[in-house]
């Protein structure tokens, strides 16, 4: 990555979340894959929690909350996710196998949408740089 668009933060962040969402769409289609093989178990990870991982929102990063009203909730500050975490597979079938062939097309689905908003956010920022460049140069 060249260094303007290295210091970039929006192009950064965009790009662990295309690399996070690249993993799981991997581990997505080996479970796919093996929809068939006996004995074969589901493998995931919580996409939603590893990129705040990898964000660094465990690490004083998030924005906390702000009460504006004594009648208001209060937050932790850590930006919740309302996706609950993978849970085991509440079926099996009788070889083993416990892939869910509706729950991977809804993952899948899931996280190429995420990674497709992440392309855009980096594309509408790298043409903001590119426009820069251009303009200086004139």
């Amino acid at each position: 990555m060249f260094d303007i668009l290295s210091r970039n933060g929006i192009v950064t962040t965009m790009d662990r979340t295309m690399a996070l969402a690249t993993r799981r769409q991997a581990l997505i289609a080996s479970n796919l894959a093996n929809i068939d093989t006996p004995g074969y178990k589901t493998r995931d990870f919580d996409f939603e929690k590893a990129l705040r991982a990898e964000l660094g929102a465990g690490q004083g990063q998030s924005m906390p909350m702000l009460r504006t009203h004594p009648g208001h909730l209060g937050g932790t500050g850590s930006g919740g996710s309302a996706v609950a975490p993978p849970e085991p597979p509440t079926w099996e079938r009788n070889d083993g196998n416990d892939v869910n062939l509706d729950r991977q097309t809804m993952l899948l689905a899931r996280t190429q949408s995420a990674y497709q908003a992440a392309a855009s956010f980096a594309q509408v920022e790298i043409r903001k740089v590119k426009q820069a460049i251009t303009e200086a140069g004139r």
